[in-house]
């Protein structure tokens, strides 16, 4: 019998926990010792006796941080009858109704939307599961759409990678811009072209350690935004993604694989698109240079093809 068990993702659960408890107990350690400091001062002025209580704030939205993301993700085991969620286990029998994709709120710090499942048991009890917690969402969706939806067996049939070779001779329309005029292009370039001007203008032997700190900066600023400025290609059969400046990577995806497309944007990233494909395993694609008016000219195309688009921030 079929036993899947979650995996918690290294990155998105594991790396955004540490980063986000060392950070916030970082900041709140430094403005302790800072406020210890200025208190031992003869006659500190009163608003520097609320250094301390904003010290101690920070250390409880760690804790927050750090309980939000536990009590969201807890281990789930599913097999043939049951589905057992933390220490809480359900027959998938009892099983109401089931949404597969959509965004459901997470609530941590503050409550924001992630892509997630959803399912409703028939007492009434309602469980959200989050893709982006765990490295095998897809499995735990896949299993319940085969078993729970259409009262199949479990096949876990992987989708296999396209080769360029796929679409050497297809007809190919592209949906991009221009990234030198658009805010990430400018961005970009704009900033590294400064640094580039003032670091040559002033120094004509520039000192190595500025060297090397420039170009560690470049890279990193090169490679941020290089990652946000993808765009896409659109043929008879097969939806593409490129990318302006790492115009080596593409990656091909086969329309009748493909389960819903998906225009989100997140935080202070530009409009993006995911898309999930039919065994759930689903990619974000930030793509900063396409204006609202190709965005939409994208969607009526695929939508004309028979692919799904949820449509959340255009």
């Amino acid at each position: 019998m079929t036993t899947i068990t979650t995996k918690r993702h290294p990155f998105k659960f594991y790396g955004s926990i540490a980063f986000g408890t060392l950070f916030l107990c970082g900041l709140g350690t430094l403005l302790l010792f800072t406020s210890i400091d200025i208190l031992q001062k003869e006659n500190p002025a009163t608003k520097e006796y609320s250094m301390p209580v904003f010290s101690l704030a920070l250390y409880l939205l760690a804790f927050s941080l750090l309980y939000s993301y536990w009590k969201n993700s807890p281990i789930i085991t599913l097999d043939k009858h049951s589905i057992k969620i933390g220490n809480e286990t359900f027959y998938l029998k009892d099983i109401k109704d089931i949404a597969l994709t959509g965004k459901m709120p997470f609530k941590c710090i503050i409550t924001f939307p992630m892509e997630g499942t959803t399912i409703l048991f028939n007492d009434g009890t309602e469980k959200i599961l989050f893709d982006d917690m765990y490295s095998n969402s897809s499995e735990i969706k896949l299993f319940l759409e085969h078993v729970v939806i259409k009262k199949q067996d479990y096949n876990h049939d992987s989708i296999k990678e396209i080769s360029k070779d796929n679409i050497r001779f297809e007809n190919e329309e592209t949906f991009k811009g221009n990234q030198f005029t658009s805010l990430r292009g400018l961005s970009l370039w704009g900033l590294i072209g400064f640094f580039t001007f003032m670091l040559f203008s002033k120094w004509q032997n520039p000192p190595l350690g500025l060297l090397i700190f420039f170009g560690a900066f470049g890279t990193f600023w090169f490679v941020l935004h290089s990652w946000l400025m993808h765009y896409f290609g659109l043929t008879t059969d097969y939806l593409i993604v490129r990318n302006h400046n790492f115009f080596w990577k593409v990656k091909i995806y086969r329309l009748a694989d493909i389960k819903e497309v998906v225009y989100e944007t997140q935080e202070k990233q530009p409009n993006c698109m995911r898309i999930i494909t039919n065994d759930f395993r689903n990619k974000l694609y930030p793509a900063g240079t396409l204006r609202d008016k190709t965005w939409l000219d994208l969607k009526d195309k695929l939508e004309k093809k028979g692919v799904t688009v949820r449509n959340e921030c255009i």
